[in-house]
């Protein structure tokens, strides 16, 4: 069966063969657990990711930066620089520094924004601490991000749930999403890696605000929980996101996954696309 080329992961790095060596020790035995793809560790070039994306019946890609400690392995200027070659295959999605002084920081959002024309800013808790404890996103640190986003009106992704490599998972508790909701009613959030396992908050959360999403990279779904499954199947269908974090999960493997949930053809479409494209604000 030839599947429709309707999909858009939410949440996919490249990695080239430089990149794949420039993976932190931290993340490496992840890999492992996942049994990822080769290219995580090898590296591809884009016209082989297109051609598995081709395959895979994938559409698009948000297409993301990687930095830890400042290191990176896909840096925001090359994301950018790949999807200005492909507009219609990636969407550049960026990162920055929350570490930074405030307004700093807001530069650095609005450079990405409207300069690099990057679609959402990705953030991720357990980066900003001392590889014990990390800052959840109620802290002051991530407010500049929130205020500059709503501004622009481009959406924050944040990681939540536990976390793979071997770094704190508390600070990625969802509730602490609750109080940013709140603060910041005009700014669209995405719950990335489904929350678990305090991901009965995460669906929680994003029923409860219209402006919160739940996305489901690294967590395929035949692994989802079933309060999850039903979830998406009724009272969440409209703020579930489907995404890879690819290449950790390849396209193909979730997707024939997601299908095997026996999901209508309405709500399959609005998991795979439909309900991304309303939290990006992308018309696509």
């Amino acid at each position: 069966m030839t599947r429709e080329r309707i999909a858009i992961d939410a949440w996919a790095t490249y990695v080239s063969p430089e990149g794949a060596q420039r993976w932190p020790a931290e993340f490496i035995h992840i890999f492992k657990k996942y049994r990822s793809p080769k290219h995580m560790t090898e590296g591809q070039s884009v016209e082989d990711l297109l051609k598995e994306m081709d395959e895979s019946g994938v559409d698009r890609l948000i297409l993301s930066s990687f930095y830890y400690k400042g290191e990176p392995v896909m840096t925001n200027e090359e994301v950018a620089v790949i999807a200005k070659q492909h507009p219609d295959r990636f969407v550049p999605a960026g990162t920055v520094d929350i570490m930074k002084k405030p307004m700093q920081v807001v530069a650095d959002v609005d450079r990405l924004v409207n300069e690099l024309g990057m679609c959402c800013v990705r953030l991720e808790p357990y980066m900003y601490g001392d590889g014990m404890t990390g800052l959840p996103p109620n802290d002051k640190h991530y407010w500049p991000v929130y205020m500059k986003c709503s501004e622009l009106g481009v959406a924050v992704a944040l990681q939540v749930g536990h976390t793979g490599p071997l770094l704190p998972s508390e600070c990625g508790r969802p509730i602490y999403l609750d109080e940013v909701a709140l603060a910041f009613p005009d700014l669209t959030l995405i719950g990335c890696h489904l929350g678990q396992p305090w991901h009965e908050e995460m669906m929680t959360l994003a029923w409860k605000h219209p402006n919160v999403y739940v996305e489901t990279s690294a967590r395929g779904p035949r692994q989802w929980p079933a309060s999850f499954v039903d979830y998406t199947k009724s009272w969440g269908q409209d703020k579930v996101i489907w995404a890879t974090d690819y290449p950790l999960l390849s396209f193909d493997r979730t997707l024939t996954e997601l299908e095997d949930l026996g999901l209508s053809d309405d709500i399959y479409r609005k998991v795979v696309r439909d309900n991304l494209l309303r939290a990006l604000k992308l018309d696509l």
